[in-house]
């Protein structure tokens, strides 16, 4: 009978000390976040977004909106929060499967965007009907018709995507048989008017074909040596107009040792700090023509930065460009910002481009550069159309 009542008292005992112990882990596994919340500890950082602002209730009818607002601010700045997201993220890499919607893990470690409806572009699903197709062509053949009342050559570049280039690192979405695309549509169509239109597709598949690396694993965007290639066959247009421009060629550069990058991909991975990936690079054999550090700024009425580079090609033409991040990382400050005469940068905006900004800036040329993907976009009338080309 004691013997029954003392090991009744053990299996309370352990009980209590079993409760106890889930207690006390609990305890610790709310504290701990709490703890590394408070003294910064794990803060989200390099995240390509703008995190949730703490609320702030400036009317009486804003409360109902302070749960969401707070709810919101609290999950960006969870303790451990990025710790937590890269862990989620490298065990579903390691699978073979991706954290986000917005990026799919194909063969050999490459990355793909797929956002934008970049996979139904590519595999020929998403494509113009013949309206859209011509309303996207007229947009730029006006565009192209008033800049030439002013003496102004308008290029049209299309910056292939990755997954037009290399198709066989996909994991998946096979393009049929004589598959039409969007760029595809573009290119015949474009090249039916008296458009100046850049498609480097057949130079970049021979560049490949020879081992030039000619996008970046990781990242959605060309390499130096891809974005070369689409910026020689610019130049030879733009030649045509302006002789006195002298064009950058492989010889003006050398290959240095493949260094790390950081990938747009991998960030949206979350795992900037896990995968490496690295790129050859390309340097110059002469010095910058840039005099000052670009200028940063933005214009009433228009929802994008600008950037105003500043050179000492007083002799050459001035440039103009509408262009997206494949002119903002490469095409621009390597090739044309050491081409022309204080070149500006903004965003093609889907092709409605700003014509206050060829007031402002009156330039010698315009590009607008767009990468495939972006062909979803059916332009709008060009921002001050009407107020600059009113009239001729």
């Amino acid at each position: 009978m004691s013997q029954d009542l003392s090991h009744d008292k053990s299996l309370q005992r352990a009980k209590r000390i079993n409760a106890w112990a889930i207690i006390l882990l609990f305890g610790f596994l709310v504290l701990v976040p709490f703890v590394a919340q408070i003294s910064g500890f794990g803060a989200m950082k390099g995240e390509n977004r703008t995190l949730a602002e703490f609320p702030k209730i400036g009317k009486l009818k804003e409360i109902k909106d302070l749960t969401r607002k707070m709810d919101a601010y609290v999950n960006d700045r969870f303790g451990l929060r990025r710790q937590l997201v890269h862990l989620n993220s490298l065990i579903r890499y390691n699978l073979g499967v991706s954290s986000t919607k917005d990026v799919v893990i194909g063969k050999d470690g490459w990355l793909f965007y797929t956002a934008d409806f970049l996979m139904e572009q590519h595999t020929g699903v998403n494509v113009f009907s013949p309206t859209e197709l011509e309303r996207w062509v007229g947009t730029m053949q006006s565009v192209r018709d008033c800049l030439a009342k002013r003496g102004i050559p308008f290029y049209i570049v299309v910056a292939p995507d990755k997954s037009t280039m290399y198709p066989e690192k996909l994991p998946d979405y096979p393009r049929p048989p004589n598959a039409t695309t969007r760029f595809d549509q573009v290119a015949v169509r474009l090249k039916q008017t008296n458009i100046q239109f850049v498609d480097a597709r057949e130079k970049l598949f021979e560049a490949k074909a020879r081992g030039v690396p000619i996008y970046h694993e990781g990242d959605t965007h060309w390499t130096k040596q891809g974005a070369l290639i689409a910026y020689g066959m610019l130049m030879e247009k733009a030649k045509e107009k302006f002789p006195e421009l002298a064009p950058l060629t492989m010889n003006d550069f050398r290959v240095g040792p493949p260094q790390h990058m950081t990938s747009d991909l991998v960030r949206l991975l979350a795992l900037d700090d896990t995968l490496d990936y690295k790129v050859e690079t390309l340097e110059r054999k002469t010095p910058s023509h840039q005099t000052a550090p670009p200028v940063i700024g933005m214009r009433e009425g228009w929802g994008w930065r600008l950037v105003e580079s500043h050179n000492d090609l007083v002799d050459k033409p001035r440039l103009l460009v509408f262009g997206d991040s494949f002119t903002d990382y490469v095409l621009g400050p390597t090739f044309l910002y050491e081409t022309f005469h204080d070149p500006v940068l903004t965003h093609h905006n889907g092709g409605a481009l700003n014509f206050n900004l060829v007031e402002e800036f009156k330039p010698d040329l315009v590009v607008m550069e767009m990468a495939d993907r972006y062909l979803h976009v059916t332009p709008l009338k060009p921002i001050g159309f009407d107020e600059v080309c009113a009239g001729g």
